[in-house]
């Protein structure tokens, strides 16, 4: 009797694994379901994606690992796409190499004597 419920137990834990699995595939993706209409603050916003198709959304990744998704045409949706964008370039050019190590374009002119 306690062979059959332990086998019983371990069917119903690889049951519970596999069906985790396959949920987890769909998970992965970035689809929206829903559009959220609650203002996400641009501070916990890490970066963004657009996605086009049947719902049109911009997706939101924070920097706790949440994907929100948003309506592209709502004004502070637009106003957080530009913040990061500013950001993210702000960032780029603070990357570039120092002056001493940028080339430059100066022409030199020799004069023969």
């Amino acid at each position: 009797m306690r062979l059959l419920i332990l086998v019983f137990l371990g069917l119903c834990c690889l049951a519970a694994y596999t069906v985790e699995g396959v949920g987890s595939e769909v998970l992965e993706k970035t689809i929206c379901v829903s559009l959220t209409t609650r203002r996400l603050p641009v501070k916990n916003i890490k970066t963004y994606t657009i996605k086009e198709g049947s719902m049109k959304a911009v997706i939101f990744f924070t920097k706790r690992g949440l994907k929100v998704c948003a309506d592209p045409h709502v004004e502070w949706v637009k106003k957080a796409v530009h913040t990061i964008d500013k950001s993210t370039r702000r960032n780029v050019n603070q990357t570039k190499p120092t002056g001493a190590q940028q080339s430059t374009n100066t022409a030199v002119t020799v004069t023969g004597q």
